[in-house]
């Protein structure tokens, strides 16, 4: 374990792209394309770099508000793209504009290799999954799921139904519908047939996704926004309401008091961009979901973790702040696990806008790094653990 002098943990950063081929990037994620046993960095895009614009009779045309012009510009932008580990060369192999946040990576079809699946924007309603290349740095093949829902914001790739088999879930945030499908025979047909849809709920804006059994029943529920779905013996699912009130939340599902039951850890990640108050952290602790408030003046922490950063055996928890308040330098915390399951809080980092980040071994050293990006800053950056 690496500390410093004062006994915190210890980051340094790295750029590894300044000039990324798309805008408003959405997602990140990392899994090992080439088998070299590092993982890799892939990261999507809403898309739309800055306006391109002409002199036209001494005023600046802006190219992308002309009719038929910015669609145009997004076929001309790779919206998926990934940097290969080590050297981080950067490999463009998907255009697709507009793809919200919220991605995962699974084997859709059976082939080994894992597969992308995304969905799009505000206003756009196509799910999609994007079969990786044999060679993963050529380009990848979009395929649609559906497109009958509005602004996918957060997915996953998981055996929702404990059948032994993948299913792909996703929540609508525009339609207010929590659905998933179960994979097709032939995942190439496009779209999945509506027979293979199975809805969870309706009426629920929510953010934040994950499948895990969370009561110990043998059985796994969804994590949906702080509410949990229970499925019954007739595939309905009850809701079990974990909190009121906590709104654009990034969630994780861990056992971080050793109790031998998960709690639910949660952060306001759009707010203050998306409200009037600054974003909080939050512990609940089941049974009754009783909160414990770790922070309460976060600004947009939309990147949420949880791992053993210190190597203690206890789960810490990292946030780090989306730099969208003017004037306010974006912050990464580490919440440092005290054994007992309550947190002491340590700035590792600050100065650089962090969205969607994640905790991966990058270096093969043994200790977890950071791999990130900004939302609407266009940068790429990764901090090793020194």
């Amino acid at each position: 374990m690496s500390l410093q002098a004062d006994g915190r943990l210890r980051f340094d950063h790295e750029r590894i792209d300044d000039d990324p081929p798309a805008a408003r990037m959405s997602f990140c994620l990392t899994t090992d394309l080439t088998g070299n046993g590092r993982p890799d960095v892939v990261v999507g895009a809403v898309g739309r770099k800055l306006p391109v614009t002409l002199p036209v009779l001494n005023k600046r045309i802006n190219l992308g508000k002309l009719p038929g012009t910015q669609e145009l510009i997004d076929r001309l932008e790779y919206n998926v793209f990934w940097y290969e580990n080590p050297g981080w060369e950067r490999h463009d192999v998907a255009r697709s504009p507009e793809l919200s946040v919220g991605a995962d990576l699974g084997d859709i079809d059976g082939d080994g290799r894992v597969e992308l699946v995304t969905g799009r924007n505000l206003n756009r309603h196509e799910l999609y999954w994007f079969e990786q290349a044999t060679d993963p740095r050529d380009p990848w093949t979009r395929h649609l799921v559906t497109d009958d829902f509005e602004k996918y914001h957060d997915v996953a790739v998981a055996d929702v139904d404990d059948d032994g088999d993948l299913e792909v879930l996703a929540l609508s945030q525009e339609s207010e519908v929590v659905f998933y499908y179960d994979v097709p025979e032939d995942p190439r047909s496009e779209p999945w047939p509506v027979s293979n849809r199975h809805v969870v709920a309706e009426g629920l804006n929510v953010e934040g996704v994950q499948v895990v059994d969370v009561d110990g029943d043998g059985r796994t529920e969804i994590v949906a926004g702080t509410n949990v779905f229970h499925r019954n013996d007739d595939g309905s699912w009850d809701r079990e309401v974990v909190a009121e009130g906590w709104e654009w939340t990034r969630i994780v599902a861990a056992d971080v008091d050793r109790d031998g039951d998960p709690e639910l850890v949660v952060a306001e990640g759009d707010l203050p961009y998306q409200g009037d108050r600054r974003g909080r952290l939050g512990v609940f602790d089941p049974p009754e979901w009783d909160l414990t408030v770790l922070h309460d003046d976060l600004s947009n922490p939309h990147s949420l973790q949880v791992a053993d950063l210190d190597g203690d055996g206890d789960l810490d928890i990292f946030v780090a702040e989306m730099g969208l308040e003017e004037g306010h330098d974006p912050r990464q915390f580490v919440f440092r696990n005290r054994g007992d399951g309550t947190f002491g809080s340590e700035l590792v980092d600050s100065g650089v806008p962090t969205h969607e980040a994640k905790l991966v071994d990058l270096d093969d050293d043994g200790r977890l790094d950071v791999a990130g990006k900004g939302y609407a800053h266009r940068t790429v950056d990764v901090w090793y653990r020194s």
